[in-house]
């Protein structure tokens, strides 16, 4: 993502300087209502370092600063029934895109948190027995029946974005106790220096997310066909930072030698009213943030012909759900899909790299993430 400041930026217009300081206006915003001269166009110091932090607006696609900066104008017009270079039905026209193009925050949350910034580096001296004590393992197997998962193959597929979480989030899944993932990447992206020393594998031109995802899982058990348990992991996903996540799950998994999914990650719409690992009762569709996959139900899901079915949808339907596809598989295949309240891990990416205007929010975000109820 290119560096931009306030100062440097192309779109901000000082229309007046004084001691009290600057009176900005934002050329994007002009060039978007069709507005030269209207109190709604200035823009304070703040907004434009926020506009900075977040990715390139353009007049096609708005980032979450330039959409609630031109819904406030267009309230202010439609108010007015219409300004010069705007009439009232633009307006609401504008006013509704700039809606769609907000955060869609629930009622019930914080839209003033940032989930990609927060830290939790001073939780990396947690134990395991701190981590069962806000999520309780299963039910003890009968004698013999526990596969106790020891050696890992770990995958993170990544691509393209325009708020890069990449090395964030590799940094907290190698500080929880994995010190080799594997990179898969789709497309053109620039791998961050402190993760050049990791083993990657570059798809040009790029395949879209379900085949990269899908020939990762491949690529995962074919190196390492092996493994006691395979896991994948979406570049967006935040993970605890304390290496008692690794020893923690390896005294979880699995609960017998048949085919077992494990997501490490529980959104607010999977939220259970106790805390522990719960058996999902339905198709799983929210989320493919990090899945772990016991050998057998790696096989069956690399084998299955809903794998191609999907792919071969019309119109770029059969790049995207991998989430969808997964819990279809287990479904059909009778794969249990265990997950845990709170979630393990965080969803950190507030723009899908396949929906511009999906953000990690409601349902794409964890409501419970086991990092903040130990940070308390």
């Amino acid at each position: 993502m290119e560096c931009r400041a306030p100062e440097t930026c192309r779109h901000r217009e000082v229309v007046d300087s004084s001691d009290t300081g600057e009176i900005a206006v934002c050329r994007l915003l002009k060039s978007i209502s069709g507005i030269n001269n209207h109190t709604g166009l200035q823009v304070s110091a703040a907004a434009c370092r926020a506009c900075c932090g977040s990715y390139p607006p353009s007049q096609r696609d708005l980032n979450p600063i330039v959409a609630s900066l031109l819904f406030a104008l267009t309230e202010q017009v439609i108010d007015e029934n219409g300004v010069a270079g705007c009439n009232l039905e633009s307006a609401k026209k504008l006013n509704r895109w700039a809606e769609r193009s907000l955060p869609a925050v629930a009622p019930d949350e914080d839209d003033c948190v940032d989930w990609g910034r927060k830290s939790y580096d001073h939780l990396r001296a947690v134990t395991v027995d701190s981590i069962a004590d806000l999520l309780p393992r299963p039910e003890t197997p009968p004698p013999g029946s526990n596969q106790n998962v020891a050696t890992w193959a770990v995958g993170v597929t990544t691509a393209a974005r325009r708020l890069p979480t990449l090395e964030r989030s590799v940094g907290s899944i190698l500080t929880s106790g994995w010190s080799d993932p594997r990179l898969f990447i789709d497309g053109k992206v620039d791998v961050p220096q402190s993760l050049e020393r990791l083993v990657a594998c570059r798809r040009s031109p790029a395949v879209g997310a379900f085949p990269n995802y899908m020939l990762s899982l491949g690529e995962l058990f074919m190196r390492d066909p092996h493994a006691d348990a395979y896991m994948m992991i979406q570049d967006d996903a935040l993970f605890l930072g304390a290496p008692a996540m690794r020893d923690y799950l390896e005294s979880v998994l699995w609960p017998d030698d048949g085919p077992w999914i494990a997501s490490l990650y529980c959104s607010k719409a999977y939220t259970q009213a106790s805390a522990g690992w719960h058996r999902f009762p339905d198709r799983w569709v929210w989320g493919a943030v990090a899945f772990v996959f016991s050998p057998e139900a790696l096989r069956r899901i690399l084998t299955s012909p809903l794998v191609s079915q999907h792919r071969r949808l019309p119109d770029g339907k059969g790049l995207s759900r991998i989430d969808v596809v997964i819990g279809q598989i287990a479904n059909s295949d009778k794969i249990p899909i265990l997950f845990p309240c709170p979630s393990l891990v965080q969803h950190i990416g507030t723009v899908s790299t396949i929906w511009k205007l999906a953000r990690a929010v409601n349902s794409r975000h964890a409501n419970q993430f086991i990092g903040d109820l130990l940070d308390r």
